[in-house]
């Protein structure tokens, strides 16, 4: 992934946003958002792993991916590549920290996945009906 600078603040459908839910983002793919939770630490505070990718935001396109600035203001920290790339002076540490303004965001991903589960409604029956 590149090391662009992510939007500040976090997009208007941002899932790390108190304020949105499944159904504000566009093309919302459940299965794709389980997936995304390696990117955080776990129950326990444990993780993510080295080399454990990074989570983009859902406006970036592909093979231009930028970080979501939810998701590093929120646990980016904890991230290894995140850490080493603050290290290297490649990514600017103050973008682990809300910035004046920002919307309300989520602690963690459990919270993110929980209220992304209760509230994709169709989006999830429409993601399992492409499947077959």
């Amino acid at each position: 992934m590149n090391a662009p600078k992510p939007p500040h603040p976090p997009c208007a459908s941002c899932p790390w946003r108190r304020d949105q839910d499944a159904q504000d983002i566009p093309h919302f793919s459940l299965g794709l958002a389980e997936q995304l939770a390696r990117t955080c630490p776990d129950e326990r505070g444990m993780g993510p792993d080295f080399g454990a990718p990074m989570f983009a935001c859902h406006q970036s396109k592909l093979g231009g991916e930028v970080h979501c600035a939810g998701w590093l203001a929120s646990v980016g920290h904890a991230h290894p590549s995140v850490r080493l790339g603050i290290m290297q002076g490649r990514l600017d540490a103050a973008r682990l920290e809300p910035g004046p303004g920002w919307p309300m965001l989520h602690d963690n991903y459990a919270d993110v996945l929980e209220k992304l589960r209760s509230t994709a409604g169709a989006c999830a029956f429409e993601e399992e009906a492409r499947k077959r």
